[in-house]
């Protein structure tokens, strides 16, 4: 038998936003632990938040492993590592209602016409995974988190827009730009003198939107039983020469852990689904891995009290060396402020409303755009259509990168 703990300690402080005003401060300190015992091909589970007493939660999973819940995967052994991020934000709690505080009289006093709402947030986390095989994982992080939602005091709208600002540096002047830009483009109202279908479409921090079906068809278990999109198709060519797929644990470059919920550390802390358009793999577990022999790709969820299953959390498009502006090479695009409420047929075919959009270039906002919709299909889009991914987001240490593709759009009547 084989004992393993895993633990995930979470610090929060978090202002809640009302009119451009903090109206509350929020505090907690969460651990969570779990004891995972490994025996005979089977998993015994036991969990708890706050203060524990370890011999309890042994003696707890030793009753879940009479259930003989399956669970052939065995517990990474022998890899020592700690990645401690935290020391890169040296922020008091204090020093964050301040700097918090000052963004807020700053915008109030620039764009008096806009309320401000939504959340900042200084949060600090630690995940370690520790085993009797001899594995101690630690990775340590800390990070500020400025997401505001924008709405125009004569709009309709519940809210007209966001800005977000994600890092480990916290500069005043970056995170100003990052909430203001937005209002500065709001009342140039942008159009088109025709209708008009081919055009391209860049996100930034929404590449969930257009990554939806390979979150659903690259999970191991649809694409081994055959209900993936992609079933069969390993090795192929599918997309575009220039578009490969990650799992990227690499924490200096990106917010999240360096290892997965089973302990798995990949190479180079990277593992290509799709390489160069050529489809190599879905992504997997220990137990996916096995059973349907293949790759391990370190995607299993971090759950303290339960058995770890696939998640897609870590998942990008690999990043050119060019940023957005010369991606898009002097063409203008639109750029998709707010596209929710999209969907991916199974056959691959993809349609969404596009709520909030600018005229952009990759360097300058020309005005806001009316309702759109856009549509292609998951062929198209990373195919002949896919214009890239940019080297940077809209700031220097930005966690997500701008997505450009050529889409066919149409104008919806009205802005929002």
């Amino acid at each position: 038998m084989i004992k393993e703990k895993v633990c995930i300690n979470e610090k929060k402080t978090s202002l809640s936003i009302t009119n451009s005003n903090i109206s509350a401060v929020l505090k907690s300190n969460i651990q969570k632990t779990g004891i995972r015992l490994y025996d005979n091909d089977c998993l015994g589970i036991a969990g708890a938040i706050g203060s524990y007493d370890e011999n309890e939660l042994v003696k707890n999973a030793k009753q879940m492993l009479k259930f003989k819940l399956p669970y052939n995967g065995k517990p990474t052994a022998g890899i020592k590592r700690c990645i401690d991020l935290s020391i890169k934000l040296e922020m008091s709690n204090e020093e964050f209602v301040k700097f918090s505080d000052k963004l807020l009289q700053a915008l109030r006093a620039k764009y008096g016409n806009f309320m401000f709402s939504h959340k900042i947030e200084l949060i600090e986390t630690e995940e370690t995974i520790t085993n009797d095989s001899g594995t101690d994982l630690v990775h340590r992080e800390k990070q500020l988190e400025v997401v505001l939602l924008n709405k125009h005091r004569e709009s309709k709208s519940m809210a007209d827009g966001f800005g977000f600002y994600i890092t480990r540096e916290a500069d005043f002047d970056t995170a100003f730009k990052e909430m203001s830009w937005v209002c500065e483009a709001y009342d140039e109202k942008a159009d088109f003198s025709e209708e008009f279908e081919r055009i391209p479409v860049v996100l930034l921090g929404q590449h969930q939107e257009f990554l939806m079906k390979f979150m659903i068809d690259l999970d191991g278990n649809a694409f081994g039983s055959g209900a993936s999109l992609f079933s069969g198709k390993t090795g192929e060519k599918l997309f575009n020469d220039n578009f490969s797929l990650l799992v990227n644990r690499d924490s200096e470059n990106r917010f999240g852990c360096f290892f997965d919920g089973e302990g798995t550390v990949l190479p180079q802390d990277r593992f290509a689904l799709i390489e160069n358009g050529v489809l190599m793999s879905p992504y997997t577990t220990k137990r996916i891995a096995k059973k349907y022999d293949y790759s391990l790709t370190g995607s299993a969820s971090m759950g303290y009290d339960s058995a770890p299953s696939a998640t897609p959390e870590c998942i990008e498009v690999a990043r050119s060396d060019k940023t957005i502006k010369e991606l898009l090479g002097g063409r203008k695009a639109v750029y998709a402020l707010v596209a929710a409420g999209g969907d991916f047929t199974p056959q691959g075919e993809y349609a969404s409303p596009i709520q909030t959009a600018y005229l952009y270039d990759g360097e300058n906002y020309f005005g806001r755009l009316p309702q759109l919709s856009m549509s292609s299909n998951i062929y198209d889009m990373f195919g002949k259509d896919f214009i890239g991914a940019s080297s940077v987001g809209s700031y220097p240490d930005c966690p997500c990168s701008y997505l450009a593709l050529e889409m066919n759009v149409r104008k919806i009547d009205g802005w929002m």
